[in-house]
């Protein structure tokens, strides 16, 4: 039996919101602890920690592998369009080798905004590249399907649902 998942120092995040909640944990496809950020209006702790559990820490390869490429395309265009020192290895990096130039801090949690009975939950991990290191970058997840791997916009639940989305 596997042991179940529980975020750490788990608190109010804002003391000016008080459903903003936060807790740090293990993130197993960088292999770091990071904040993971939520609301209490949109999920409990259990829910957030099984959605970590079950899906975030136990990605299929093809959403790996879909984060990889979708990174790879970004560093590519980026490279090629400008002059910048970028470090070694940066420009042969493919596959899952690009993981090794990104890092990840913290992670936010959504429920749908449209549909609060879809029980598929969103991410976006947020951190740097080696890449764009400037902008920052966000790894845009609905479930455990990759919509974007983009530098840093902050569109937060509205980058991943829209008003389609509604049941």
């Amino acid at each position: 039996m596997t042991e179940k998942y529980h975020l750490e120092r788990v608190g109010v995040e804002d003391s000016f919101d008080e459903n903003s909640m936060s807790g740090f944990g293990f993130l197993a496809l960088f292999q770091c602890n990071v904040e993971f950020r939520f609301s209490t209006e949109d999920m409990s702790l259990e829910e957030a920690e099984l959605y970590i559990q079950d899906v975030l820490n136990d990605l299929p390869d093809e959403t790996i592998t879909e984060i990889c490429k979708k990174a790879c395309e970004w560093k590519n265009d980026k490279m090629s369009s400008d002059t910048a020192e970028y470090p070694s290895g940066l420009a042969e990096a493919y596959g899952r080798d690009i993981l090794d130039f990104i890092s990840v801090g913290e992670v936010e949690l959504y429920r749908n905004p449209y549909d609060r009975n879809d029980r598929t939950f969103g991410a976006i991990l947020g951190g740097g590249t080696e890449w764009d290191s400037e902008n920052g970058m966000e790894i845009v997840i609905r479930g455990s399907h990759v919509l974007e791997v983009r530098e840093y916009l902050g569109y937060g639940k509205f980058a991943i649902w829209n008003e389609s989305d509604r049941s």
